[in-house]
């Protein structure tokens, strides 16, 4: 009996850990329209003129604390409202758009094709 109380007890704690209904449908609410300001913001950006938009990409690198005397290629990345940039010196960076028009910035280095 006293298991049975002990083992009713821990599944009452465990079920009261977790969010309520209401607190679960307005984070689920609140990370769609997170999704959707992105998925505009990205829009946004991929309607301007290429000058444009590399200009985008340049103030988001520099804001981001990484050199970049110009952009000389953008492309679009392999994800949905991602763009890769390539600056003059060679460094390439991952442009994505977060919730109030933030840039995410994230650096990488090619590898080379391995050899056959």
């Amino acid at each position: 009996m006293r298991a049975l109380l002990v083992m009713l007890g821990g599944s009452l704690m465990l079920a009261a850990c977790g969010p309520s209904a209401e607190q679960q449908a307005a984070a689920n609410q609140a990370a769609a329209a997170n999704a959707q300001e992105a998925q505009e913001t990205a829009t946004k950006v991929d309607a301007l003129s290429p000058g444009q938009r590399d200009g985008v990409f340049i103030r988001a690198i520099r804001d981001a604390g990484l050199p970049c005397q110009s952009v000389t290629k953008s492309e679009k990345g392999e994800k949905p409202g991602s763009w890769v940039a390539t600056c003059q010196e060679g460094s390439r960076h991952i442009i994505t758009f977060g919730t109030n028009g933030m840039a995410n910035v994230t650096s990488f280095t090619p590898q080379p094709a391995a050899a056959r």
